[in-house]
């Protein structure tokens, strides 16, 4: 709730929209942990919902799903694709080649160049 109370959103209207958040990445079961008692992927998620919460036109990811397993991961990007194919943009900056299969593009930066891959078709993989 916290960014929609810096937004000076009422605390009833902030409590809605978070417990929507929460319900998007499927965590509001979580809502009372603290964040030691979260895994991971459970945190990822958590701050998808706390970008989410303020209804942004565009989600940049750096990393996403760094120091993630497989099943995490999977579950994280699932989400952030889920919110893409949703209208939303979705950014993701990361060195993680297991990435790709969740791309709607692929723009690629190797020693300076720059290569786009904008006729990627995730399905193919």
């Amino acid at each position: 709730m916290m960014p929609l109370r810096l937004q000076g959103i009422p605390i009833k209207e902030a409590k809605i929209r978070t417990e929507e958040a929460l319900n998007i990445v499927s965590m509001n079961d979580r809502k009372s942990s603290f964040p030691r008692e979260l895994s991971g992927g459970q945190q990822q998620r958590i701050a998808i919902a706390r970008a989410l919460v303020t209804n942004p036109k565009i989600i940049l990811c750096d990393e996403p799903t760094a120091a993630l397993d497989s099943k995490s991961l999977a579950v994280v990007m699932e989400e952030l694709r889920a919110l893409a194919d949703k209208g939303k943009a979705v950014v993701a900056v990361t060195h993680d080649p297991r990435l790709k299969q969740y791309a709607h593009r692929i723009v690629e930066v190797n020693n300076g160049q720059v290569t786009d891959e904008s006729d990627f078709d995730s399905r193919q993989i």
